[in-house]
Formats: structure tokens, sequence, C-alpha cells
């Protein structure tokens, strides 16, 4: 498989989550021969189905938290994985609120659909889960679901971390310097900030720090669809110096030479 990140959708928050002005579907990353959903949301395999993602050939899931628009639909593509349970296979990572769930909640994934699975993970920050060439790494989040994560995940040609959704941080930017491709969960433009997201203004200052060779914006709220991700894509790369990306639904991002 061509190492490749496929954006299945680029929303976030609740107004897009509600009208789809932006899909919730999560991205793809296929990397070293593993191909990985990352935080299925909402839509995940409509989108997969209407950007020609073969999803009997995902070998990896990666939900961060348990919100709506990043897990919705992990007992779906589980089931589309292992048609319904008749072939077991795929490995869940997750944390502990999706898979065993809370004092407060039931956990997100059915026991049915864990059952089905070859390997499930739960993680904390700092937890590291090994698959073959690919090392996954627990990150550290501020954010209102306390067990959120973001992930450093590393081949032996590449580094790719995802900041999930989360503020800005030291912490933030220290875990992830030296990275190639930064994903930045973007929620606001400009210095619009939110008490749990990070804006434009957040995303330059964890840019200047981290200096990756590529940075992806993703995970728009409605604000930052209404003022165009793009146009606050260019003031990142012209604030930073750093090529910079707005992912948009159905974006194809090439990991070839990287």
């Amino acid at each position: 498989m061509e190492d490749k990140i496929t954006f299945l959708g680029t929303g976030g928050g609740r107004v897009v989550v509600s009208n789809q002005i932006r899909s919730t579907g999560g991205f793809m990353i296929n990397l070293a021969g593993h191909q990985i959903h990352v935080d299925p949301g909402p839509g995940a395999l409509v989108k997969a189905r209407e950007f020609n993602i073969d999803t009997s050939r995902t070998g990896i899931f990666f939900v961060s938290h348990a919100h709506l628009d990043h897990v919705n639909d992990i007992n779906a593509v589980i089931d589309a994985l292992t048609l319904g349970g008749v072939h077991k296979k795929g490995i869940l990572i997750s944390v502990p609120s999706v898979i065993e769930g809370t004092d407060a909640d039931i956990p997100w994934l059915r026991k049915f659909h864990r059952s089905v699975l070859d390997e499930c993970f739960s993680i904390r920050v700092g937890d590291s889960v090994k698959i073959g060439e690919l090392s996954f790494t627990a990150t550290p989040t501020k954010h209102d679901e306390p067990m959120n994560v973001g992930f450093k995940l590393e081949s032996s040609k590449l580094s790719i971390g995802y900041t999930s959704d989360t503020t800005y941080s030291g912490e933030l930017w220290r875990t992830f310097k030296g990275v190639k491709i930064l994903i930045i969960n973007t929620l606001r433009p400009g210095k619009d900030r939110w008490k749990t997201h990070m804006c434009t203004e957040d995303v330059i200052r964890l840019i200047d720090k981290v200096h990756p060779e590529l940075a992806i914006i993703h995970h728009f709220g409605a604000k930052m669809v209404r003022a165009n991700p793009l146009y606050e894509a260019r003031k990142i790369q012209t604030r930073t110096g750093i090529r910079t990306i707005a992912a948009a639904d159905g974006l194809v991002v090439s990991l070839k030479g990287l």
C-alpha cells in the first residue's frame, strides 16, 4: 500500500457534527504496510465508501477519546472489517473510557465487537504499543475528556504526530518536537480561543516550537469553516515558514519523500 493520509472527515464540534458541514469520519493513515483508521466518528463508513477506501484492509483502529465526533462509528468499522464477526481480526488502541467505560457511563465499544478483535490495548498518557514496525505512544492533552490522548506514531522511515483535541501547552510542543508530520486539531480561526481546543494563533505557537516538515490543520468547528481553513493555513505558513495544509474531506496526502 502507498504510504499516505486520507481524510474521511475534517469536522468537529457540536454544530458541524449535527449539520455535517464537514464530515466527521476521521482519517486513515497508510504506513509501513498497515492501514490505520483514526477517530472514526459519524459517517466513517459512508465516507470510506465515497473515497474508495477498502475497509477490509484496515488493521488498526486508534480512538483518542470518548466524544461522539471521535468514536461514534467504532463498532460499525469493526463490524465492517470482521464481516459482523465472521473473521476475527483487527487491533484497537484506545483509552479506558472508550473500552471499559467510566463510573458515569458505559463503554462505547460493545462487548461483541471487542470479542471479534485480535487485540485491544487500553492506554494512558506515556503508554506505548508496538505493532510490527510501528510504534504508537500516547501523548498528553488538556481537554474536557480527562482520558483523552493524542499519539506519536513512528516507523523506521517516518514520524507522525496527532494532537487530538487539546489546548496549547508547553508539554504539548515538547512531546512532538522533531516529528516530520504534525496533524493539529484546530477548532477556531485567528485568536478565537475555546477552553478545550486550539485556534490558529495557538497552532502558530506550536509549529514554531515543534518545527515539523509538514503541518496539517484538521477538525474544524463552524467558525473555522466560515473563515475558510485554507486562509488560516496560509497565515500559519506565512508566520512560521513551515509548509501547512488545510485538510479537506477526501484529501489524500502522499507521504512519499517525507
